[in-house]
């Protein structure tokens, strides 16, 4: 038997695409413990798995966002690096001495851990266990040498912790980029099949089959809404009012009031599983998040992406030269604009044949529960 623990960013787009891991290796009989905080426990709940808190007694994102007056503008200046490895850097120091707590205690064979995570990074340094990488999406965040500014930005939480020298590498990373949207110097990793997982729910009966009209989902997804709520979508909605399709808002629990009266064709809906929805829609209208860009992937869907910063550009990248969506800048979302690209895509049959040509390639990936025992051999319990 394997103890697997599992250390994330606590933010679900991080977290939720290691799920399909965590199930495979339990499911093979294994140990896995989660360890992070804020949205990741409550994800690593409704998935069904064991958890501990890295920082007790506060909300550290809200926390460093407040100590960081620039944190937003950090996080959309994509030219950036530094500035957002600053942000994810001091995110896992606050959760670093709790980690390295939890994995003394629970001594486990091997740590996977979310690129931009730390704290597993040390404690796998610490306890002389190898770390895995888990990737999120397309980019590969180890080839922007953010992974290098992020451990730099924490060398302070590693010697207030004991370690004084570098941290051990990841001995492999599992990578969930289809095959035709890798660069050719992709990093070598354990490629694998993203699996959605967006937390269970009552399906409703309007999304057991497609719609009689075209439809379409707007989303922010998590971050957008919590840093700049959801006015920026005005040109969206004005864009969607004349159009002959059904368009969802799925704005979680974010309060729509900002963008007005809504036309009649355009309806909210709270939290809802993107995994349910999408393979019911047309086209997709998002902000190039990780999640949101995979998931749209997995059901064919077409995507139009609204790049705001992190790894939004690069996600928006690769969806429009692969043929799969369209990209603009947010502030070039005009209704006009907005307008004539989903048009585009719910009416020239390219995009959504390259969609389902990707999620195809997705779909013929190894699965998660083929990479379980390269874990096993890495630990050496195989």
């Amino acid at each position: 038997m394997m103890k697997m623990l599992v250390t994330s960013f606590p933010g679900f787009g991080h977290f939720l695409p290691v799920v399909p891991l965590a199930w495979a290796a339990r499911a093979a009989g294994h140990e896995v413990l989660v360890v992070s905080t804020g949205q990741v426990l409550e994800a690593s709940e409704r998935a069904g798995l064991s958890w501990a808190d890295a920082a007790p007694g506060g909300d550290i994102i809200t926390a460093v966002v407040e100590s960081m007056k620039d944190a937003e503008d950090k996080y959309r200046d994509s030219s950036n690096p530094a500035g957002a490895a600053e942000f994810m850097s001091a995110i896992s120091s606050r959760m670093a001495d709790r980690t390295l707590e939890i994995a003394r205690a629970w001594k486990p064979d091997v740590i996977v851990h979310t690129p931009t995570e730390s704290a597993g990074v040390l404690a796998a340094s610490l306890l002389s266990v190898p770390a895995v990488s888990h990737g999120f999406g397309i980019a590969s965040i180890g080839k922007t040498g953010m992974i290098e500014m992020i451990y730099e930005a924490f060398r302070p939480a590693c010697e207030r912790n004991g370690w004084k020298g570098e941290l051990v590498g990841s001995a492999a990373n599992i990578d969930t980029c289809p095959p035709s949207m890798r660069e050719p110097d992709r990093p070598d990793a354990w490629y694998t099949r993203y699996i959605p997982f967006n937390g269970g729910g009552r399906l409703p009966d309007e999304y057991l089959a497609p719609s009689s009209k075209r439809r379409i989902c707007v989303t922010l997804g998590t971050v957008i809404p919590y840093l700049s709520g959801v006015g920026g979508l005005g040109g969206v909605v004005e864009a969607v009012r004349d159009l002959d399709a059904e368009v969802i808002l799925a704005l979680g629990g974010t309060d729509p009031s900002a963008l007005g009266t809504l036309p009649p064709n355009v309806r909210t809906v709270g939290w809802t599983p993107l995994s349910t929805l999408l393979p019911t829609c047309s086209a997709v209208v998002h902000h190039g998040g990780a999640g949101t860009t995979m998931n749209a992937i997995v059901a064919g869907v077409p995507q139009l992406i609204l790049p705001h910063g992190a790894d939004q550009h690069i996600n928006a990248a690769a969806v429009r030269q692969r043929g799969a969506g369209l990209s603009m800048l947010p502030e070039e979302a005009s209704a006009e604009t907005v307008r004539h690209s989903l048009q585009r895509l719910l009416d020239e049959p390219g995009f959504t044949q390259a969609s389902q040509e990707v999620s195809r390639e997705n779909e013929s990936q190894t699965p998660p529960s083929e990479i379980v025992p390269r874990l096993l051999a890495l630990a050496g319990r195989s």
